[in-house]
């Protein structure tokens, strides 16, 4: 018999075609695919969908669900062993298998004669599987199993080969669609309904099971009671989408529910690398525990290596944290709301429960925090300030801290007291922080982010060497009054990122930089900066050096020692600048952004530049201009050898006036601008795009 698949199956038919195609039903192969996605997104929706289109191809068919729940019961595995035996015969009867083991010699006996269908429904253990269809070499030519699950590494588990098919959230017309269909019983929204419907397709996100009961909720109802639910969705989940979405988190060990939890109230949409640093310092295996929330589909990690989790899954964990103590906020694990946050810190109503706070005015906002305000939240590990003023010197930190994030920070230094052996995370932007205050007397061993971006005070960068030597990244950017930076900075070995962007007071920087494992290195508009530091050891792992706008002139011979750079930023509106011949031993330079070409064309005409072998290859590609090779006024030719450049992925020709073609481009190609091209012809730029 056919199933019921849902009332208003919307947005599901390209997906039952694409299974439907990886599944190519008239092959002879055995063929499993396992569908894989977050809860409530609609793989058992689909799988019945999928079911009902392909059975009648099939000797037997079986749509098992629930395995998952049904397994863990007594006897659940035999259960469903003698619904999978009946069924697959298609007999009546109340015949016991007795044992596990015994039910698997009998399904055995009859899949190796029958062509069948079979999908199993929310399947998360390997032994599930087994128990019922073994390692499919039991399995008759031709037959198919679907499985669905919230865990795509249990797929990988399997001992066969098999497809994959990832279910994805709706599109936001296809969302529209549905919860319209169940809240107006028509295919879009009353004109009157428009704005509060907006806010609940933004509220959940293509998820169907929350536009299915929301929107079945709020059917009939007036717009009062619209405004009122959508009010309470925002604080607090409906229980039936809860319900569904708090599985997979009740499934997780005490760990990944800490990191899951921290994610939810802290860092969702930070950068991953970050976030393992902060969350190791915790115990808590983030390298193996954030690979297995993937997994499970609880969160993403996306092209920029950053960790993301759907907006209803983060709401579900923070209702978690709120459950602790619905009433009394200072007796939650976790606060990051910033009502119940003021109330904790300014009424000392705090508790060693609090695990991280989270200080966040939705606008602007002064507060008045006392001295020892922090004083009954002794096992703080985060704290996350930003967007208030707060006034007055602290008298206590917790020593276990390891996120100490405050923007506007209130006092020049951090209490006398405070022996942060833990911190991770040192970031105080904006705030009047004097730094040899801050590092004088103690070692921060852990310490591995710091941000005095836009601290006025900052003057001189002290010996880090000592206080800091884990010290991964380093951000001064807009320090103005930043001057000296100390010889030992250039010996930080694990340093990777170092900005020191407008620093334009900045003349003296370390006299090398022997940093093996530094990534970036930015003195843009650092204008007094004459010149830069030697590089005396090879240096692969340096990608991007911004030299653009500083006075340094020349650069040092041991210029040849960044091998590894793939970007380099040079030149400045008021000096003349000179690239070493070294540069064509930079094999790996892929953007070389010059400045003020103005400034450089008697550099280029007479000072050797067209020597270099990588610029003779260069030239090649131009019809040769006496006057200048990268005028912006004179007329430019791009010419067929440019095809050979195979590793040329960023081509800009600017101001070119009688530039009327581009030739056949390397395949290496990503981005293409002609800016201000007068000539450029439209049959050229279509040419682009074949």
């Amino acid at each position: 018999m056919p199933l019921f698949v849902a009332q208003y199956p919307i947005g599901i038919n390209s997906c039952v075609e694409a299974i439907i195609l990886k599944l190519e039903i008239g092959s002879d192969d055995v063929r499993m695919l396992g569908m894989y996605g977050l809860g409530g997104v609609g793989k058992t929706t689909i799988a019945k969908a999928v079911y009902n289109k392909i059975l009648d191809h099939f000797e037997g068919s079986m749509f098992l669900e629930n395995v998952r729940d049904k397994s863990g019961t007594f006897d659940g595995i035999i259960q469903l062993q003698e619904i999978l035996f009946h069924e697959t015969l298609g007999i009546n009867g109340q015949l016991k298998m007795g044992s596990e083991s015994k039910g698997t010699t009998a399904i055995e006996n009859i899949l190796c004669n029958k062509r069948i269908l079979l999908i199993l429904d929310d399947v998360d253990k390997l032994y599930q599987i087994e128990r019922l269809i073994g390692g499919c070499d039991w399995l008759a030519s031709g037959s198919r199993i679907i499985i669905t699950t919230r865990n795509k590494h249990f797929l990988q588990t399997l001992r066969i080969h098999h497809l994959t098919y990832e279910v994805k959230e709706l599109e936001d017309h296809e969302a529209l669609e549905l919860f319209s269909m169940h809240a107006f019983h028509k295919n879009k929204p009353d004109e009157d309904y428009s704005k509060l419907t907006d806010q609940v397709i933004c509220y959940a996100k293509g998820l169907p099971l929350a536009l299915s009961i929301i929107g079945a909720n709020l059917h009939g109802r007036s717009e009062m009671e619209w405004k009122s639910a959508l009010d309470k969705y925002k604080m607090i989940p409906d229980k039936d989408i809860q319900k569904v979405l708090q599985v997979s988190y009740q499934g997780l060990d005490e760990t990944e529910q800490d990191i899951f939890l921290d994610l939810a109230c802290f860092f969702k949409g930070l950068y991953k690398d970050y976030v393992v640093d902060i969350l190791n310092s915790c115990n808590l295996y983030p390298i193996i525990g954030i690979k297995n929330l993937i997994d499970k589909c609880l969160i993403i990690v996306d092209q920029f290596n950053k960790l993301w989790m759907h907006d209803l899954l983060q709401q579900i964990g923070r209702e978690i944290v709120r459950q602790e103590s619905p009433q009394i906020p200072g007796l939650r694990s976790r606060l990051w709301c910033y009502k119940d946050a003021f109330e904790v810190l300014t009424e000392n109503k705090g508790s060693d429960n609090i695990r991280g706070i989270t200080i966040i005015s939705p606008e602007p906002t002064k507060l008045q925090l006392k001295a020892n305000c922090f004083e009954k939240v002794g096992n703080l590990k985060f704290l996350l300030v930003s967007n208030v003023n707060t006034s007055g010197d602290l008298e206590y930190l917790p020593n276990g801290l390891r996120v100490l994030d405050w923007s506007r920070f209130p006092s020049s230094s951090l209490p006398s007291n405070f022996r942060p052996h833990n911190l991770v995370v040192l970031n105080m932007p904006q705030s009047p922080v004097i730094l040899y205050k801050i590092f004088e007397s103690i070692q921060y061993k852990s310490l591995t982010y710091m941000n005095f971006s836009f601290c006025q005070y900052v003057r001189k960068l002290p010996n880090l060497l000592s206080a800091t030597p884990n010290i991964k990244e380093l951000n001064l950017r807009e320090c103005k009054k930043l001057v000296k930076v100390h010889d030992s900075v250039g010996c930080l070995a694990k340093l990777e990122s170092w900005d020191l962007g407008n620093c334009y007071k900045l003349r003296i920087l370390p006299s090398c930089i022997s940093m093996k494992s530094l990534k970036l290195l930015c003195l843009y508009l650092c204008e007094r900066v004459k010149r830069l530091p030697d590089f005396p050891h090879e240096m692969k792992n340096l990608k991007y050096l911004s030299l653009a706008h500083t006075s340094i002139r020349e650069l040092p011979p041991s210029f040849r020692n960044l091998t590894g750079l793939e970007r380099l930023d040079f030149g400045s509106y008021f000096n003349l600048c000179h690239l070493p011949r070294s540069i064509d031993q930079l094999q790996h330079l892929r953007i070389l952004k010059l400045y003020e070409y103005d400034h450089l064309r008697q550099y280029l005409s007479n000072y050797g530049f067209l020597r270099l072998n990588f610029l003779k290859k260069l030239t090649s590609c131009f019809t040769p201009s006496k006057k200048c090779l990268l005028s912006g006024r004179e007329g430019l030719s791009l010419q067929e050898s440019i095809v050979k450049f195979n590793r040329l992925q960023y081509l800009q020709i600017r101001d070119s006036k009688f530039l009327q073609k581009i030739p056949k481009l390397p395949e290496s190609i990503r981005i293409v601008r002609a800016i201000n091209c007068i000539s450029l012809s439209s049959k050229s730029v279509r040419k682009l795009f074949l």
